[in-house]
């Protein structure tokens, strides 16, 4: 509480410094008051533990939440935890199992190998020789979490009336997420029904392996699973002597999230590098899941749009998925960030996104100012999402700079739109046709690419505006084309399909039907071509005739 009075009172003085002095002075004396108070937060949360360290160690993975300047110092709370006196860890475990510890396990290591903020793991082996980690809960930690939780509702009131944060964050909504999320991993029983989940998700993968569950010696305070060796994935130095290939090992990681979010909307919600082990042989082993996320399925399908307006470099398109999902601020001046949109996606060369241009390069501080200052926000139930994408990317871009992003979701991308259009009305229609829509996207990636640069006004060719229109035309009349044909096409190909499945009669309606929408499309492509063919012929004769009366003879 004297932590938050002290803040609430140092923004107070700010605030009225800033009729007194200049701008660009006000705005050090900012930046410098949020890393002080940054760093008072991280000593305090270490002094004090509980939900502290937990809400410390949540934010700073953030971007939108908080400024830079508090993110980075609030980034040392990762691994900053004090373990618990192994006395109290085995009064814990014996009461818990109302058994001694020795009875269960031949040996229990008194030196924890991983202390967070609500709980800590301890290696030991079972009277059968099995391996096991076991992971107890800090002995009173519910008590805390209880006080800790009514102080930050309070300091929420006091953000809410002295700062800006409230313009774009629903931070009542923000810390129900953090609160209810929380109190999910005060029971292990749910973790170890969350791993077992993900086990069955990872079952078609060899290349990460879920911690196996013994559910004899756990209760909601212990744990007990399968021990797995390995070290984390940033200790980069061990991966190169084990001959680890980080591509292949970034790659893996990637996809395994990708396919949690996008596929069965069912992720772990965090991937530090304390989670996230590997093997001599390179594979993933992902432990700890007590802070899981779950992603409904038309938050699914705009994730999809968005991934689909960014492979489309459609700025329009990834600006509306972006309101859909309220990732945009209310005052979000949507011209300037479509403009914005086009230039980033300009960094994509076919499907590899280039991300060199954010540190190096003329627009390098230009871009990193961009993620404070655009319209982004984190709605209240994306934040955890938020917190594992930014998370997994970081280790991802730290195993392999030049990871290939949209080249590794773009399957996923497909998959979940083909099985959402499976489930349509036309689905037959649209099962004969999905070979040939994946023919066309190339060249409406292409399309949409060149228009939005027009918008922009970034396309560095100048064309003239009848030009532009003349091009727009032809597009839309190639477009209508080409759809007619595919129509034509699948309802052929279905009547073929549907002959000995159904009536005849509407078999043969069916396959007439197409045959004549096909039959039309290439009489008026022959019309075309001839039409095509006597402007040639006509330019030719006009421009022969031009020759003659230039070189004409002077006595003619």
């Amino acid at each position: 509480m004297r932590m938050i009075f002290k803040f609430a009172w140092d923004f107070w003085w700010l605030g009225k410094q800033k009729h007194f002095i200049s701008g660009r002075r006000f705005e050090a004396k900012t930046k410098a008051l949020y890393r002080k108070q940054a760093t008072y937060f991280t000593n305090t949360a270490m002094d004090m533990g509980g939900l502290i360290i937990k809400l410390g160690q949540h934010v700073s993975a953030q971007v939108d939440i908080l400024p830079k300047e508090i993110i980075d110092e609030l980034s040392k709370l990762q691994d900053s935890v004090d373990s618990v006196d192994f006395s109290e860890i085995k009064q814990k475990v014996e009461k818990e199992l109302s058994v001694s510890i020795s009875e269960i396990f031949a040996e229990f290591s008194t030196t924890p190998i991983a202390a967070a903020s609500l709980g800590q793991v301890h290696r030991a082996t079972l009277r059968t020789g099995e391996e096991v980690a076991v992971k107890v809960m800090r002995p009173g930690v519910e008590d805390i979490i209880a006080i800790d939780s009514k102080s930050i509702q309070i300091a929420i009131r006091l953000l809410k009336r002295r700062t800006k944060i409230a313009d774009f964050m629903d931070l009542d909504a923000v810390y129900d997420e953090f609160h209810d999320t929380v109190m999910d991993e005060l029971d292990y029983q749910k973790e170890g029904r969350n791993a077992e989940q993900f086990q069955m998700q990872f079952i078609h993968r060899d290349d990460i392996v879920v911690p196996g569950i013994h559910w004899s010696y756990t209760t909601s305070k212990v744990l007990t699973m399968e021990f797995l060796e390995g070290v984390k994935i940033n200790d980069f130095a061990q991966l190169d002597a084990w001959g680890v290939n980080r591509t292949k090992l970034a790659q893996s990681l990637l996809e395994i999230f990708v396919e949690q979010i996008l596929v069965e909307g069912f992720f772990h919600a965090d991937p530090h590098p304390g989670n996230v082990l590997v093997q001599p042989d390179g594979t993933i082993a992902l432990i700890d899941y007590g802070m899981v996320g779950r992603i409904a399925d038309d938050m699914k399908a705009q994730m999809v749009a968005l991934l689909m307006a960014v492979y489309l470099k459609d700025a329009h398109g990834a600006i509306d998925a972006l309101t859909r999902l309220r990732f945009l601020r209310r005052n979000a001046d949507l011209e300037v960030f479509s403009r914005n949109l086009t230039l980033l996606f300009a960094q994509i060369n076919g499907d590899k996104f280039d991300l060199s241009f954010v540190t190096s390069g003329d627009n390098a501080e230009e871009l990193r100012d961009f993620l404070y200052s655009q319209p982004f926000q984190l709605p209240a139930n994306t934040t955890f999402l938020g917190k594992a994408m930014v998370t997994v990317y970081g280790l991802c871009l730290g195993l392999d700079p030049k990871l290939d992003l949209i080249g590794i979701a773009k399957p996923y991308i497909q998959e979940v739109v083909l099985d959402d259009l499976s489930g349509t009305v036309f689905s037959t229609v649209v099962d004969e046709g999905k070979n040939l829509l994946k023919e066309i996207l190339p060249t409406t990636k292409k399309f949409i690419s060149a228009v939005d640069k027009m918008d922009s006004g970034n396309l560095r060719v100048k064309l003239s505006s009848s030009f532009e229109q003349k091009l727009i035309d032809t597009q839309n009349k190639n477009t209508k084309r080409i759809i007619a044909t595919i129509i034509g096409a699948v309802s052929f190909l279905t009547a073929a399909n549907m002959w000995n499945e159904a009536n005849h009669m509407v078999s043969y309606v069916l396959g007439t039907l197409g045959l004549l929408i096909m039959l039309s499309q290439l009489k008026t492509r022959e019309r075309r071509r001839n039409v095509r063919h006597a402007r040639q012929m006509r330019a030719m004769r006009e421009h022969k005739g031009l020759e003659k009366s230039k070189f004409k003879r002077p006595n003619e």
